[in-house]
């Protein structure tokens, strides 16, 4: 017996259009590859085909061979929102995607839904499918099967029965500016701006961490006769809750280096470097590059990126 989802991927893999859930609406595609279904699609829907139209993928991997030269925070807000809510503005290879999907332009939106249908379908397909809603040009965008409209139900090869357990539009961001802008607020909030760590346990009677919230750094010390640097992560845990952030807000590390006290500069290396790792940011990006620490004989010292 051929499942409903089975159904959808055979007519994606033919060329076809359908009609599916996702976590946040009903959307409608074909899949990336194929010039003349995207083409109906546009026809469809009846949407200019200067105006892009965003990509679904299954995961991570099956994004980056789209995207040119994905940035650290691109890797990061997709490793920490994805599956979900999002979708990511960034640079793409233009020779791997259909002009009108990037409305002419060199940037791409791209996103991983959180749906386990049409996660199951855009990997069986092999490729990303098109995922705008599924409405015509400018009208209501669909959160149910009732809320489709029947003049685009008729002209689509398939509906993939469903429900949207968001109901909500996703989170829009643009990542080909720095810092990123958020475009359409959605399911997904975002800091407005990203988010940097800053580390100094060079003094050894005074740790020092900061965050940059909104281009506004907002610090908090711990002074003591004895050695400081012990309580570099509770500091950093007591700043992130006093400013409503959880690690995974975090964007960059900035580590002092030095010069400063040999056991200071140590636990704080090694921290920013533990953090840089378990949250998948750069460490140290606007000076040498920091990634991993050498502690032989007795000893540390920065290995270039």
């Amino acid at each position: 017996m051929v499942t409903d989802v089975q159904q959808a991927i055979t007519i994606l893999k033919k060329g076809g259009i359908v009609i599916f859930p996702t976590d946040t609406a009903f959307g409608i595609g074909c899949r990336i590859d194929d010039t003349n279904a995207v083409d109906r699609l546009f026809e469809i829907r009846k949407r200019p085909r200067i105006q892009a139209t965003p990509v679904l993928v299954s995961s991570i991997r099956q994004a980056l061979p789209y995207l040119d030269s994905p940035s650290d925070i691109v890797r990061h807000l997709m490793k920490t929102y994805w599956p979900g809510g999002l979708t990511i503005i960034a640079p793409c290879k233009k020779n791997t995607i259909y002009s009108p999907i990037r409305g002419g332009g060199d940037t791409v939106g791209i996103r991983m839904p959180d749906h386990s249908d049409i996660l199951t379908v855009i990997t069986a397909v092999g490729v990303p499918i098109l995922g705008p809603s599924a409405n015509l040009h400018k009208e209501k965008t669909p959160y149910s099967l009732e809320d489709l409209d029947p003049v685009l139900t008729r002209q689509v090869d398939y509906v993939l029965r469903g429900t949207c357990k968001e109901k909500t539009v996703s989170t829009v961001v643009d990542c080909t500016v720095d810092p990123y802008r958020i475009i359409r607020q959605g399911v997904v909030v975002l800091p407005k701006k990203p988010v940097t760590l800053y580390i100094d346990s060079s003094n050894m009677h005074e740790t020092t961490v900061a965050v940059s919230v909104d281009n506004e750094k907002k610090e908090t010390k711990f002074v003591s006769d004895d050695h400081t640097s012990q309580h570099v992560l509770p500091l950093i845990e007591s700043l992130l809750l006093k400013n409503n952030l959880t690690f995974q807000d975090i964007s960059a590390v900035e580590v002092h280096t030095g010069p400063g006290s040999f056991t200071g500069l140590r636990v704080g290396a090694a921290v920013g470097n533990v953090l840089g790792w378990l949250l998948d940011v750069p460490v140290n990006r606007k000076k040498t590059p920091v990634t991993k620490l050498d502690y032989g004989n007795d000893h540390w010292e920065m290995i270039r990126q």
